[in-house]
């Protein structure tokens, strides 16, 4: 008799998970053939349209079945997709999750919906940046411009409340299958173009143009998941995401060393160090021997050529004298823009020595464009941010994981000193999905050790 109870809890389990997989496999083979068939037929001829609305349908009902844990994991996955007409696919997929948490918050009003300071502040830039359309000469670089600004303040108020929504292992799984799909992407959209590999070291940009962004701006983005995925690798309880991180992060260090960006690579790999001062001394010093030796085994290699090449070819070294001569035009334009700033995206048609070129530099941005208001409000999320992210580092069992964040949000302010990183649609999304996210789930958290945990939509 027990044994044949046994026998049908297995079977009852093995129908369980099932149940939890066939609705996954229906959603990436529909995400995957309702891609090909686009691509193939074109989104505007009339088979095209009709049948990809057949399989959007479809997608979007297997996406109710398991909504919305699919949909956080949806949304990193589509990331290197090209833009469909004017919104990109993760777009549409976070804010159709977005729009079912808001769903909820109208019907059942929970404490958790109210704004954070963070949030309100966030917002106030927001507000400064919509209202400078009054000054803005060009509107449709002003609407773009605030796109991205609210897409980032919508991934924040959405990533804070997260926890309510999802378990933490299945955001993670989200920022894994992110890295996964950008760096793959890139290095499958590089080792294809058929350059020779000088050819390749010179024309970075173009071989690795995802239609959306190049060789920097990927590995930008990839800069800012690599702390908080070692973390995972490290920590978390799901042994399947433990095993799984590590191949991805041994792919993202194989990018960032072919891609040769001088800024990402020195950052990536000095983030990896700084990561390893939150934890003990023994672990430290092996932590530190094996990524110096990894580092060193790349370098010496054939596949480090390329980024050797960029610290001591001339031509790639001009491009450090030139960054200078950007911030020196942009900080003239601050100047001149003085009080209020150009407008919201405005710099990029300014008629001055700097016009259709970026400063590199988000902060010259925010002074050229908004004004030392707009440098102010930014310094203000930041401090906030900042803030939460020590009081998680703080928090019994979250050490690791505070320190991660520490590691990507000075990441985050190095780089955006040299390279275009906040300028980006896809960097402000997942910048605020990662900060959002983690700050919410550690919210939660206390707030259940406390013993006054409100009821989460969904354990």
């Amino acid at each position: 008799m027990t044994a044949h109870t046994d026998t049908l809890s297995q079977t009852d389990g093995l129908r369980a998970s099932w149940r939890v997989i066939a609705p996954w496999a229906a959603i990436v083979a529909l995400s995957c053939l309702t891609i090909y068939v686009w691509q193939g037929l074109g989104w505007r001829s009339l088979p095209g349209m009709a049948f990809t609305a057949l399989l959007g349908a479809a997608l979007a009902l297997a996406i109710v079945r398991v909504a919305p844990a699919a949909l956080v994991v949806l949304a990193p996955l589509l990331l290197p997709l090209e833009r469909l007409w004017v919104v990109f696919p993760w777009e549409l997929v976070y804010l159709a999750t977005a729009a079912l948490v808001v769903l909820h918050v109208m019907i059942r009003r929970p404490a958790w919906a109210r704004l954070e300071r963070i949030e309100l502040l966030n917002l106030l830039l927001v507000g400064w940046a919509a209202f400078s359309v009054f000054w803005s000469a060009h509107v449709m670089d002003w609407a773009l411009s605030l796109r991205r600004l609210l897409g980032g303040a919508i991934a924040l108020w959405l990533g804070l409340r997260l926890a309510r929504w999802v378990k933490r292992p299945l955001f993670e799984s989200g920022l894994l299958v992110g890295a996964l799909s950008l760096t793959l992407a890139a290095i499958v959209r590089r080792q294809s173009s058929g350059l020779s590999e000088m050819r390749l070291r010179i024309d970075r940009a173009s071989a690795t143009d995802l239609g959306w962004g190049t060789a920097n701006a990927i590995a930008t983005i990839l800069l800012v998941l690599s702390p908080v995925l070692v973390e995972v690798g490290l920590r978390s309880r799901k042994r399947w995401l433990r095993i799984a991180v590590w191949p991805a992060l041994a792919l993202v260090a194989l990018y960032q060393i072919l891609n040769a960006s001088r800024a990402a690579a020195v950052l990536f790999f000095g983030g990896l160090m700084a990561q390893s001062l939150g934890h003990s001394v023994r672990r430290r010093a092996t932590w530190a021997v094996g990524l110096l030796a990894v580092l060193a085994a790349l370098l010496l290699s054939p596949l480090g050529e390329g980024l050797l090449f960029r610290f001591t070819s001339l031509r790639d070294l001009g491009s450090m004298v030139v960054r200078v001569w950007y911030w020196r035009a942009a900080w003239q334009r601050t100047l001149d823009s003085l009080p209020w700033g150009l407008g919201l995206g405005q710099g990029l048609t300014y008629p001055d020595s700097l016009q259709n070129i970026d400063p590199h530099d988000y902060w010259l941005v925010l002074s050229s464009e908004l004004g030392p208001l707009g440098v102010a409000l930014w310094i203000g999320v930041l401090i906030v941010l900042w803030r939460r992210i020590a009081q998680v580092a703080r928090t019994p069992g979250w050490e690791g994981t505070g320190n991660a964040l520490q590691v990507a949000f000075w990441l985050s302010q190095i780089h955006t000193l040299v390279e275009p990183t906040f300028q980006g649609v896809q960097y402000q999304f997942l910048y605020f999905w990662v900060m959002g996210g983690y700050l919410g789930y550690h919210a939660v958290a206390v707030e259940r050790a406390r013993g006054g945990a409100p009821a989460s939509i969904s354990r």
